[in-house]
């Protein structure tokens, strides 16, 4: 796929946030809260990619949290599932804790059965006891025992990363890692043979792993040491400092013109 359009997918993701801007103001479902966080990710991984501005990234990355800290702290628990908090990872690679633990702590702590996956539901749970709720030890073992149960023998990567971040265990941990980018590589590798998936995805998130990203500095928060690169998690995505925080940075939309 070729990233000739980028340039346009990032403007075009800008553009739709301003036209949703007052919804998600209003307290829009969560459903266009998450098109709206998935716009400043296509916006600041594009940016990442094209200019090479790990600054912009992690700004388009913290608006993205932030925007759904807003609709977490505002919505009704029947309108909010677990699994889909992916914004948390936004506001963890952004390096903006704060923003990840109000997310957290307004984060729905049952899993909805029908309407997501319970082993979706378990490893957002997991990172976000691990990394921002002080869980102890107990309550994350009987989180990933669930987690086990509910593969039903089926294989997922990611247990073996919270698995070694539960005992901090470096190599472990970027074994793990490493196994669950490549499959998840394999699986974008699909649906974009399927043409399942839009081309502003496929180029962004398809290409960059924001929940790897996070898991790295999970796993540098405990003093585990990290590789400088990964299967995209290039080491560009990690330099400089993180954003001056707001928490109604989501509101701030600066859209190029001709």
């Amino acid at each position: 796929m070729s990233a000739v359009y980028l340039p346009v997918y990032v403007q075009n993701a800008l553009e739709d946030n301003l036209e949703l801007l007052p919804r998600i103001r209003a307290g829009a479902p969560q459903r266009k809260v998450l098109a709206f966080c998935q716009n400043f990710r296509i916006a600041g991984i594009g940016k990442l990619f094209l200019d090479g501005s790990p600054d912009a990234f992690r700004f388009h990355l913290h608006q993205s949290g932030r925007a759904f800290a807003f609709f977490s702290a505002h919505a009704s628990e029947e309108g909010r599932f677990g699994s889909k908090a992916l914004p948390f990872f936004d506001a963890l690679a952004a390096g903006d804790l704060q923003g990840a633990e109000e997310i957290a702590r307004h984060s729905r702590r049952t899993w909805v059965q029908g309407k997501e996956y319970e082993e979706d539901f378990l490893f957002v749970e997991f990172c976000m006891q691990h990394a921002c709720l002080g869980a102890s030890r107990a309550t994350l073992e009987a989180l990933l025992e669930r987690y086990e149960k509910a593969l039903e023998g089926s294989e997922d990567f990611r247990l073996d990363v919270c698995r070694a971040l539960m005992e901090a265990r470096e190599d472990d941990f970027n074994a793990a890692l490493e196994q669950y980018l490549e499959a998840r590589s394999d699986e974008w590798a699909e649906l974009e043979d399927n043409g399942s998936v839009a081309s502003e995805v496929l180029v962004t998130e398809g290409r960059f792993c924001v929940e790897g990203l996070s898991l790295v500095y999970m796993a540098e928060r405990q003093g585990l040491m990290t590789e400088p690169d990964y299967l995209h998690i290039p080491s560009l995505a990690r330099k400089g400092r993180p954003p001056a925080f707001d928490a109604r940075s989501w509101e701030r939309i600066e859209v190029e013109t001709d």
